[in-house]
């Protein structure tokens, strides 16, 4: 028993050191709150926050840069620069409390949208926990993830549901600073974004909607309310991108598919497609032509009433 304990707090002590170097390592930035410690003048303890010139203000020593450095390295220079007010100071220790500047945006349909400050990447479920989770309408089989690194930006999608029942939490991807997470509205209308699909025209509720269990024309367009009464569904066109930036307008004839059941007729769409409902042509022109005919009725009418009141 005594030979175990000095070898477990060895281990501790080398697992403490070990992660001593990785957060020192760190590089601070904008907003990060920091805990100074100086074990030789406990009364120079205190908190740092970075500000957004990005200096802190030390007891004594006044304003010096913080953005930019490791954690190793301004422990280094707040040292020295105590040393020339107290020769007592050789050493202190920083830690970072608030990771202000390492922030990951969490947007839609999830309990708590916010910022969430990590200092290390976390993986996309883990994030959305600490958001509450998703909403009970929330989209989880096509989650956004908008990653940046400097000026480029690359967007991905997950779907959470999937790896949820297939037990791959750690297949979804890591999120880092600033990062951004989109959750939609499950087949509902987009709230920001142009992921979804625009459908316009001769439909109850046009809008742009998002896919989740439905993907083809019908069932898509049941999801804007359905056509309206001068829909002409004969004519529905579908538009999509092609590999040349340009764009492919397709005519289905829906009407041949719920009347016939011919399937062609009902093609599965995708993200960024736009479908549009013309309107019934010739409801003007009919109702023209039969304005003549009601009033010649009219006129043929009154003229029996005449002859026969003479």
């Amino acid at each position: 028993m005594r030979r175990i304990i000095p070898f477990v707090l060895a281990l501790c002590i080398a697992s403490g050191a070990a992660a001593a170097a990785k957060d020192s390592q760190y590089l601070v930035g904008i907003g990060d709150v920091l805990q100074l410690s100086v074990w030789q003048v406990p009364s120079l303890d205190r908190q740092l926050t970075v500000r957004a010139d990005g200096m802190i203000v030390l007891p004594m020593a006044g304003e010096m840069r913080a953005s930019g450095n490791t954690l190793q390295q301004l422990e280094e220079q707040i040292a020295r620069r105590l040393a020339d007010f107290n020769r007592n100071v050789n050493q202190v220790s920083l830690a970072v409390t608030e990771f202000k500047s390492r922030s990951i945006y969490v947007l839609g349909r999830v309990v708590s949208p916010g910022k969430y400050a990590y200092a290390d990447a976390i993986n996309l479920f883990d994030l959305i926990r600490e958001a509450g989770g998703f909403a009970e309408d929330a989209l989880r089989t096509r989650v956004k993830v908008v990653h940046r690194q400097g000026d480029m930006e690359r967007v991905e999608y997950a779907n959470v549901a999937a790896a949820l029942d297939a037990g791959t939490i750690d297949a979804l991807p890591m999120v880092r600073s600033g990062d951004t997470v989109i959750v939609s509205k499950r087949n509902g209308a987009l709230e920001a974004g142009n992921d979804g699909i625009q459908i316009i025209g001769e439909v109850r509720s046009p809008a742009m909607y998002v896919l989740e269990d439905v993907n083809d024309l019908v069932g898509v367009l049941l999801m804007a309310g359905g056509p309206s009464d001068q829909a002409n569904l004969s004519k529905v066109r579908l538009v999509r991108a092609d590999a040349d930036g340009g764009t492919v307008a397709r005519e289905f004839n829906v009407e041949s598919y719920l009347n016939r059941g011919v399937a062609t007729q009902n093609p599965r769409c995708e993200p960024g497609d736009t479908i549009y409902v013309p309107k019934k042509r010739g409801t003007l022109s009919r109702t023209l032509r039969v304005v003549p005919v009601v009033l010649g009725s009219i006129a043929a009418s009154l003229g029996i009433y005449y002859s026969v009141t003479k």
